[in-house]
């Protein structure tokens, strides 16, 4: 027999073998398998957990939404309870309310508050006695035709404390009329109006004469104004150069001693195309700065009234003059004091006649007199406003 030579193992072998046998070493060395190297020993007494948190903490969940719902039902159940016992209780009479009156003080066990006790149902059971009328002088002599019994009886009866209702608090025009010097309370509300579309009240405007004015004939007057009027804002157009506005006068409104006469503006119209008629209310004439009435060159007649009496005084003083120089005068006769006598009454009648001449106003083309508007003007009804693109976005 030959002998077969045993091949050598390579390195790698080696190697592989040597860790094989390292490792069944070290399995024989540990007598608990499944413990993974690297990890602490503590960790090989913990149990699987699986599913155990999530479930417990579903449980727990819904056992605090029972308990919650549970609590809900109870509680209403124990207050429908309550609200039925006080609706089937009786109620208590007026006796308790009556029996707390005074705490006590009815006793009087001291002698402090007199020897009789007083009854208090004696006294709930006696009727009221109406006090007497009263006389109201103010309201006597605010209006004549009421009569003053009536008004005595209606002061009494507000004067009353059994006339108003119990929990209302007293009425504030019969506690103004009790304390005079007390003011009433003025309710504000917003006044509701677009800045933009409307003429404040108290807005001057300016405006010429278009004719002759004379104060002698009452009539119409009119003018024309002669710039652009803005809204409240200022920042839109309501009334264009051109109005014309038409107003009212009387004769014998200007009295002597007085330099400004009282005109009422009763319309506004605006020029062609879409001419609009503004009707005016309140609205009266001022001067520039706001003053009222319309001042002019006023003539006060002052010859008209005052030249013929003056006339005839003359004469008579002229006559008696040529009678006291005349020859032959009889000192003891007075052949003119017929004539004298006549002359007089005749001034006397003449200065009657023209002593009430009224003075006479005169205002000529061109004249600016001013409007004061006397309520708010709302375009609202007639203007409505969008928005205008700039130059650039045209």
């Amino acid at each position: 027999m030959t002998d077969k030579s045993i091949p050598e193992k390579t390195m790698a072998e080696l190697e592989g073998e040597a860790r094989e046998r390292a490792r069944s070493t070290m399995a024989a060395q540990d007598p608990t398998p499944g413990i993974v190297p690297g990890q602490p020993e503590v960790t090989r007494f913990r149990k699987a957990s699986g599913h155990r948190t999530l479930i417990v903490s579903l449980l727990s969940l819904g056992v605090l939404i029972a308990l919650a719902f549970a609590g809900d039902r109870l509680l209403g159940i124990v207050k429908q309870g309550d609200s039925e016992e006080m609706e089937t209780a009786p109620r208590s009479g007026g006796t308790a309310q009556q029996e707390r009156k005074n705490l006590g003080m009815d006793n009087n066990p001291f002698g402090l508050f007199g020897e009789e006790k007083p009854d208090v149902a004696a006294e709930n059971l006696q009727p009221q006695s109406t006090p007497e009328p009263v006389l109201n002088k103010a309201a006597a002599l605010a209006d004549n035709s009421e009569n003053v019994s009536d008004a005595g009886h209606e002061a009494s009866q507000s004067e009353r404390p059994g006339n108003t209702p119990p929990g209302e608090p007293p009425d504030s025009d019969a506690t103004t009329e009790e304390n005079p010097g007390v003011a009433k309370i003025t309710g504000v509300r917003r006044l509701g109006l677009d800045p933009d579309l409307y003429l404040p009240v108290d807005h001057y405007i300016p405006c010429s004469m278009m004719q002759r004015f004379v104060s002698d004939v009452g009539g119409r007057i009119s003018c024309l104004v002669s710039e652009d009027v803005y809204s409240a804002s200022g920042h839109v157009k309501l009334l264009p150069a051109g109005t014309v506005a038409r107003g009212l006068y009387r004769t014998g409104a200007l009295q002597h001693g007085r330099s400004r006469m009282f005109v009422v503006w009763t319309e506004l119209r605006t020029p062609e195309p879409n001419s609009l008629q503004i009707p005016l209310v309140d609205t009266e004439a001022s001067g520039s700065l706001g003053e009222a009435g319309v001042a002019g060159w006023i003539d006060t007649h002052f010859w008209e009234r005052f030249g013929n009496a003056l006339m005839l005084s003359t004469v008579q003083d002229v006559a008696a003059a040529v009678a006291d120089t005349a020859p032959g005068k009889d000192r003891d006769t007075d052949y003119t004091e017929n004539t004298r006598a006549a002359t007089a009454e005749m001034a006397k009648t003449t200065l009657e006649n023209s002593i009430d001449i009224p003075p006479t106003m005169y205002l000529n083309q061109g004249d600016v007199i001013g409007i004061l508007t006397g309520t708010d003007i709302d375009f609202s009804s007639v203007w409505k406003l969008r928005l205008q693109k700039r130059w650039y976005e045209r």
